[in-house]
């Protein structure tokens, strides 16, 4: 599923390719994808330019010369592909923004969990879905407030996208292995260490995946990804890596790493 990693590739990767450039047609072969009528998207897109991308954790918003904010979420499998040849239109890409230079720009959505919506700004989208600031841009101190009483499991905190927006489950596991940190300790029992050793690895994993442009093989030996499934080998102790369930999310630690103690 993309991640935070993936969705700041696909950013990069649309500056590159389809800002700047006329909307001529919008072409949905699946509705369900839009979250407004398909005519609200023709309305406001048709004859404008995407102008800049912003970032929100998964989310991703694309400004344009017109009145309304696109905005992309990729699912599971989503992700975008700019090409020339019609003949060479995506297999799964169910919805297609074509431009007047003659390029198309495809939503590739195999299992159709990715969508788009139309906002009026992203401030407002931001407020309506209790987003917190990007993981990526997050301050310790907006993170120690908004997680300031809280009585849950850590990585039921750090999974929350009012508080460290774009943080998915294997990230949350990396974190946590990072931060040597079992994933079901509670908050309240942690000391104000241990919460800025969970936000300093946060912020640590987020570069990494992005300097590695998401390709887990490429990430440092020590991290978890390598050797992230049940009766793995942990890097540090040479325990086996086990697997429980975490706020209904499969989750996994190493047991001698992040011992949960008392």
């Amino acid at each position: 599923m993309p991640e935070l990693p993936e969705v700041h590739g696909y950013k990069t990767y649309i500056d590159a390719t389809s800002l700047h450039k006329r909307i001529t047609s919008i072409d949905c072969r699946d509705t369900r994808l839009l979250k407004q009528p398909l005519k609200d998207f023709e309305t406001h897109l048709i004859d404008q330019t995407l102008t800049s991308t912003h970032r929100i954790g998964k989310y991703l918003f694309i400004e344009t010369s017109g009145e309304k904010v696109l905005v992309l979420h990729f699912g599971m499998t989503g992700r975008p592909n700019y090409y020339k040849d019609p003949n060479e239109r995506p297999k799964f890409g169910h919805l297609v923004l074509s431009f007047d230079n003659g390029f198309h720009f495809a939503f590739e959505n195999k299992r159709k969990f990715g969508w788009w919506n139309l906002t009026d700004s992203i401030e407002e989208f931001k407020a309506e879905h209790r987003l917190s600031d990007d993981a990526r841009e997050l301050s310790l101190e907006d993170f120690m407030r908004s997680i300031e009483g809280r009585k849950t499991d850590i990585k039921k905190i750090i999974m929350d996208q009012s508080v460290a927006a774009g943080v998915g489950n294997w990230m949350a596991d990396e974190i946590l292995y990072q931060a040597k940190i079992h994933p079901s300790k509670r908050l309240e029992q942690m000391t104000s260490i241990e919460i800025e050793a969970v936000f300093k690895a946060m912020k640590n994993v987020i570069e990494v995946a992005i300097e590695n442009d998401a390709h887990y093989s490429d990430f440092p030996e020590h991290f978890m990804m390598h050797f992230r499934k049940e009766g793995a080998t942990c890097f540090h102790t040479g325990a086996e890596i086990e697997k429980i369930k975490v706020g209904g999310r499969t989750t996994y630690f190493s047991p001698k790493w992040q011992v949960l103690g008392d």
